[in-house]
C-alpha cells in the first residue's frame, strides 16, 4: 500500500526480532498493524494479544481485555491496544520502558518513521504501570475510573511516559536488527527465502504482499483460533507485478533461487493456538480465563 507523507513522524520501537513472525516483518522493513488495511471481514490483532493467547497469559489477558471494553465504550475513536501498534516518538522515553523487561531491552529497539491511516492515540503507559492490582497482578475491578483517564490522554504525573498507539505502517531505519532478523529467518526456514526475498522488494514498492497477520476466528461458541495468514492479494495485482517486473534495484538473488519450482512458506504454526474462553465472572478470578488446546 502506498505511504502518505503528510501525517507521517519518526519513533523508536522495541521489535522482538527472536520471534520468527516479527523478524519476518523487521527484515520485510515494512511493520503493517492488524488493521491498516481493510479487513472487516475478520478479526486480525496485534502481535502483542496473539502472545498472550499463546502463553495464556490470563492475568494481562483479563486486564487488556477490561482495558479495551472501555476504550470500546467511551472512545471508540482511540487506537485499540489490541490491534495497533506501540511507539515512543523521543529516545529517552523508549530507555525508560526498558524497566518493563522483557523485550523492552536496548538490544532490540528499532528507529523508524511511521505513517498512520488514522489520527495516533497518545497514551501515558504510567497509567497502566501503576494501576491498582490484585496479589495476582488481576486489575482490581472496582477500581477502573483510572483507564478512563488513560485513554483520555490525562498524564499519570509529573513525569509522564507518553506511548503513540498506530493503526498503518512503519518503515524500520538502519540494518542492524534487520540483518539479526535474517539470520534467524535464514536458519529456521531456509526454503521460505524466496518469498522473503519477494516480500521484502514488495515493501519497498509500497505493496503488503508477504505480509504475516494474526488473525482470530471463531470456530463455536467459547472456542476460537489464532492463525497466521499471509497477505498475497497483490499476486495478482497487474500493476503491482509489473512495477516488481521492473525494478532494477538491490536484490538478493541467491535467495531467488530461480531452480525450485515453487516458493517456500515460513511454517507460522508453532505460534498459533485453539482455544477456549470461558467466562468466570469472578472479581478475584475477573470475567474470562482462556485455556489452550494442546497443538493446533
Amino acid at each position: 500500500m502506498p505511504m502518505s507523507a503528510a501525517d507521517r513522524f519518526e519513533a523508536f520501537a522495541f521489535l522482538d526480532v527472536i520471534h520468527p513472525v516479527v523478524a519476518w516483518g523487521v527484515y520485510r522493513g515494512v511493520l503493517v498493524s492488524a488493521r491498516a488495511g481493510d479487513h472487516s471481514h475478520g478479526l486480525p490483532v496485534s502481535m502483542m494479544f496473539a502472545g498472550m493467547v499463546l502463553h495464556q497469559n490470563n492475568t494481562r489477558l483479563h486486564n487488556e481485555l477490561l482495558i479495551e471494553q472501555t476504550r470500546a465504550k467511551r472512545f471508540p475513536e482511540a487506537t485499540s491496544r489490541l490491534t495497533g501498534m506501540f511507539f515512543f516518538t523521543d529516545r529517552g522515553s523508549a530507555h525508560r520502558a526498558e524497566s518493563w523487561g522483557g523485550h523492552f531491552d536496548r538490544s532490540y529497539l528499532a528507529e523508524l518513521e511511521v505513517y498512520p491511516v488514522r489520527p495516533p492515540t497518545v497514551v501515558d503507559a504510567s497509567w497502566i504501570t501503576h494501576a491498582p492490582v490484585h496479589p495476582d497482578g488481576r486489575i482490581t475491578l472496582g477500581s477502573t475510573e483510572w483507564i478512563e483517564r488513560y485513554w483520555s490522554g490525562e498524564p499519570y504525573d509529573h513525569a509522564p511516559l507518553w506511548e503513540t498507539l498506530v493503526e498503518g505502517r512503519a518503515v524500520v531505519w538502519g540494518t542492524e536488527l534487520r540483518e539479526r532478523a535474517y539470520d534467524l529467518l535464514r536458519r529456521e526456514f531456509p526454503d521460505a527465502l524466496d518469498t522473503l526475498e519477494i516480500a521484502r522488494l514488495a515493501a519497498h514498492l509500497g505493496s503488503d504482499l508477504g505480509q504475516s497477520t494474526a488473525w482470530l476466528t471463531q470456530s463455536s461458541p467459547g472456542r476460537f483460533e489464532l492463525a497466521y495468514f499471509m497477505d498475497f492479494r497483490d499476486a495478482n495485482n497487474s500493476e503491482f507485478l509489473g512495477r516488481l517486473k521492473e525494478y532494477d534495484g538491490p536484490r538478493n538473488l541467491k535467495d531467488l533461487a530461480p531452480d525450485k519450482s515453487t516458493f517456500g512458506l515460513p511454517n507460522f504454526l508453532p505460534y498459533g493456538s485453539r482455544f477456549t474462553v470461558t467466562e468466570l465472572g469472578s472479581p478475584q478470578q475477573g470475567p474470562y480465563h482462556v485455556h489452550r488446546e494442546i497443538g493446533i
